[in-house]
């Protein structure tokens, strides 16, 4: 089983789901588990109950990890959300084969981020020089670049593991995003083509597919309606 851990103080779930998605299209048993504060993927289910025990959700599964490590042995990919205090497990961290900081260009963001790694360094200090690959979201047009934003991560013992991934946002990606949370589905057809490549790039470096593998399962998930 392969272990990736997403953190960053920002809000990644349309990424991971489109990810579990195209992970399940392929055949492949994924688990996303969430470790975000207040359990946000409950609500993407609809809400109710406080806590999420293993659930299918459009062909693949969705946890609550604050009830402890899953057990994985039945899954080809786990997919961590992690953005909550308690920093999951030192196991964890240790059996992970990639680590991604998601962020967006949100100072808010970027700085509660630098909080967080900082705490965690001084919790597990044999962690330092992790090696992260930095994703940002949602990013537009600006003069800012996400090389001014990396040089906000600089006093901390990290190595960039790639080279930085940007993944643009419009209007439509708003809306796709809305109405599958609000729909308890998840449908990508109206995704923008940047959205799609990166999408593309995500599976080809983390799952090891091919692009024509990615590119064909991601039509496929797209022509699902669910």
């Amino acid at each position: 089983m392969k272990r990736i851990i997403f953190t960053g103080k920002s809000d990644k779930r349309d990424l991971l789901l489109f990810i579990c998605k195209a992970l399940g299209e392929a055949g492949k048993r994924a688990l996303l588990v969430d470790l975000t504060d207040g359990g946000k993927y409950r609500y993407i289910l609809g809400g109710g109950d406080s806590v999420l025990s293993v659930t299918e959700f459009c062909g693949f599964d969705i946890c609550d990890g604050m009830l402890g490590e899953p057990a994985g042995s039945e899954y080809d990919f786990c997919l961590y959300d992690m953005e909550t205090m308690h920093f999951g497990t030192r196991e964890l961290w240790s059996m992970a084969n990639e680590a991604v900081w998601v962020t967006s260009f949100d100072r808010y963001e970027v700085e509660r981020t630098v909080e967080w790694f900082k705490q965690l360094f001084v919790r597990w200090p044999e962690l330092q020089m992790l090696e992260l690959w930095p994703v940002f979201i949602r990013t537009v047009d600006s003069s800012l670049k996400p090389e001014y934003i990396l040089s906000g991560m600089e006093g901390l013992p990290v190595r960039w593991s790639r080279d930085v991934l940007e993944i643009p946002w419009c209007e439509s990606n708003l809306a796709v995003q809305l109405e599958n949370e609000y729909r308890h589905i998840l449908r990508m057809a109206r995704l923008s083509r940047s959205y799609k490549k990166a999408l593309r790039t995500l599976l080809e470096e983390l799952a090891g597919w091919t692009g024509k593998d990615a590119r064909k399962t991601l039509r496929q998930a797209e022509r699902r309606r669910a």
